[in-house]
């Protein structure tokens, strides 16, 4: 669709050039020739060679209308010769005819001289009517001049209006089609590293609210996820101290970081796979206490052992404590 849509945009400028009668073509500056080689060298071509047969035609043309003005100039001078022929016999009928009048000559030598006079204002009168008809001609010849650019944009106007319409019909397709093909494309909302990768099928089918993906962004502030017993829940809370130790690195070089409790979830959860229920909790780690790491890298989704300090106790608080609940549940009013 993209081909043709390229093929339609520059047979559109060669149609422009054609109707606006312009010397050259010009195209689009977003189109490029190297996309459709082919169409460009053809289109114009086609734009040369009507151009040079409109111009061959009025150059026939213009031979014609020149050949006509020299018939014209001939016929002029016939007619200017035949208005001086007709005054001099004009002139000698005058005087004979004088000379008649006073009978000093027979009026039968008039006759010839006024045939002359006849003929010769016949032959004015075709050569008058010859050079209106060439002119005529001359006339008609320009009009063919100028229909011949008339006609093309014509053409060129009916052409351009039937490949504007289909252009514009491909454009409103491909756009549909785009728009339901970025449909088909499932883009994040942010940059960065994909955690966790849930589907795994291709062309499977993808449920409503589903989640595909887990993806830590780019410039995300590192936050380490914890999981929490719910037998000491009641022994953790936000802004808690911790320890966080990581097991993916030597342990001998690589020192423990101080972290803090941000976030404790309001419920448990429990895992699909090994059953295991459990609250979440978060820990945020500063930036000075990352340095201590130096050059060490951390990835998302690396394991780390966390260590909560909770409220402090004596030995004898261990040993009495299953006394003094024992006694808490007895003497509790049912």
């Amino acid at each position: 669709m993209r081909s043709k849509l390229v093929e339609l945009a520059i047979r559109r400028a060669r149609l422009l050039a054609e109707r606006d009668g312009l010397a050259a073509i010009e195209f689009p500056s977003d189109l490029n020739a190297d996309d459709s080689p082919d169409v460009f060298l053809g289109e114009t071509r086609l734009f040369d060679g009507n151009h040079t047969s409109r111009q061959s035609k009025k150059q026939q043309l213009e031979l014609s209308v020149e050949q006509i003005e020299e018939e014209i100039k001939g016929l002029e001078a016939q007619r200017q010769s035949k208005d001086e022929e007709f005054h001099l016999v004009q002139t000698e009928y005058e005087g004979n005819r004088g000379l008649a009048d006073r009978g000093l000559i027979a009026r039968t030598l008039l006759v010839p001289m006024a045939r002359d006079k006849a003929r010769i204002s016949g032959e004015r009168g075709e050569i008058h009517a010859s050079i209106a008809r060439a002119r005529t001609r001359m006339s008609e010849i320009r009009l063919q001049i100028i229909a011949i650019d008339e006609d093309a944009r014509t053409e060129a106007q009916r052409e351009l209006s039937a490949v504007e319409a289909e252009f514009s019909e491909l454009r409103d397709r491909r756009i549909a089609i785009e728009d339901r093909l970025a449909r088909t494309d499932i883009r994040a909302p942010i940059s960065g590293t994909v955690n966790e990768l849930n589907i795994h099928t291709i062309g499977g089918v993808i449920t409503p609210a589903e989640e595909l993906v887990t993806i830590v962004p780019e410039d995300a502030k590192l936050k380490v996820e914890v999981k929490l017993a719910p037998i000491t829940i009641d022994q953790v809370w936000v802004g808690q101290p911790v320890r966080l130790r990581f097991t993916a690195f030597n342990q001998r070089t690589t020192p423990e970081l101080k972290g803090e409790i941000i976030y404790v979830s309001p419920a448990t959860t429990r895992d699909d796979v090994t059953g295991e229920i459990y609250y979440l909790g978060d820990v945020d780690v500063s930036a000075e206490e990352l340095k201590k790491l130096g050059v060490t890298t951390l990835l998302p989704g690396m394991p780390v052992e966390a260590f909560i300090t909770t409220e402090e106790r004596t030995a004898l608080t261990y040993f009495i404590k299953p006394i003094t609940d024992q006694f808490s549940r007895a003497f509790r009013e049912e």
